[in-house]
């Protein structure tokens, strides 16, 4: 049975960013430390959500047509499909219960009737538009944007109807039963879905604006409110982050972007902020540029809550850095003693 107190401090968080807060989830996952696994629940998961097989940044790109690419007995990635700017006039009308998405809805009505009481299935891995128009596309897509930026908007249109067709589909189908944070892999409830603009960094704050954020904004608009992530933030792209519509939180790289108290700083308390923690963060590129030295991974958290302005409401996820049981008991007597756990908060 779902924590219905843990819900609604969790959807407090949501709901008023400016109320400050540290939460933090690893979808309730067993930890390398035996007295955290003994605890009644040790992180704010009210219940477990499950991802829907089938489900991941191939979706879209193999579901539009592209061919696909095997890396090894379990995995595929895709070849690009599009090779002459003469295909985009011709695209075919694809229906979004056939290939790839079809297969994913298929798995989705699978796994309602399976769930246990209470627990969810997960929004899928949405990728921008743009995101998945340079995936379909080959090396000529960063000259096109610059030569042919009619028919690269022709495509984005494209990409972003059947997205929208998608998603609320998905929406229905999963109904009470869905949380729409993709990633990170925290608890949400309600509508709305996730977007990986991962291509911001890719191209000019210029670019972005023109060729990324519309096209977010339309599906903020038709299918959100929309869990943002990008995975490198840098202070040329805040302005474009700004005008992203509908927002509910935020998610970037924190060791591929600039110094964490920057960003937390200028987006907290606008959305959720809901950074990751992964193994070895502290000794990423983007990290090591900020001029400070991390002990490990306990001290680069310890700095990222106390960057955070007191009123900003953050919710972590703990990714696979609680295979390390020094550090992950570290994080979790650190956030109890400032009463920021359930066991602290009653729950």
């Amino acid at each position: 049975m779902p924590n219905d107190a843990m819900r609604k401090r969790l959807q407090q968080a949501f709901d008023t960013p400016t109320t400050g807060g540290r939460f933090y989830s690893a979808n309730s996952a067993p930890t390398a430390s035996q007295r955290l696994n003994d605890l009644p629940g040790w992180d704010w998961t009210p219940a477990r959500t499950h991802s829907v097989p089938g489900a991941s940044t191939c979706l879209f790109p193999l579901a539009l047509g592209c061919p696909p690419k095997p890396i090894d007995d379990t995995r595929i990635w895709i070849e690009p499909l599009i090779k002459d700017i003469a295909q985009i006039k011709d695209l075919p009308v694809v229906d979004i219960h056939d290939g790839q998405t079809g297969i994913v809805l298929d798995n989705l009505r699978q796994i309602l009737h399976q769930l246990p009481e209470g627990d969810r299935v997960r929004c899928c891995d949405i990728q921008s538009p743009l995101g998945i128009a340079e995936l379909m596309w080959n090396e000529t897509f960063y000259f096109c944007l610059m030569e042919q930026p009619e028919a690269v908007h022709r495509f984005l249109d494209y990409i972003t109807d059947f997205q929208i067709a998608f998603i609320h589909e998905f929406q229905r189908l999963a109904g009470d039963r869905y949380n729409p944070c993709g990633f990170p892999l925290i608890w949400a409830e309600g509508t709305g879905c996730m977007i990986a603009d991962d291509t911001m960094s890719l191209v000019s704050p210029q670019m972005h604006a023109e060729f990324s954020l519309p096209y977010v904004n339309r599906i903020a608009e038709s299918c959100g409110p929309i869990y943002y992530h990008s995975c490198t933030w840098r202070e040329q792209y805040f302005d474009n982050v700004h005008q992203v519509k509908n927002v509910r939180s935020y998610n970037w790289a924190c060791g591929d972007s600039v110094d964490f108290s920057i960003i937390a700083h200028e987006f907290g308390g606008k959305a959720l902020l809901a950074p990751h923690l992964v193994i070895d963060m502290h000794k990423e590129k983007g990290a090591q540029a900020w001029n400070r030295t991390f002990e490990d991974e306990f001290d680069f958290f310890r700095y990222m809550c106390e960057a955070t302005p007191e009123d900003a409401a953050m919710s972590f996820w703990f990714s696979n850095i609680r295979e390390k049981p020094h550090i992950i008991e570290r994080i979790y007597d650190y956030l109890h003693e400032r009463g920021h756990t359930p066991q602290a908060a009653g729950l």
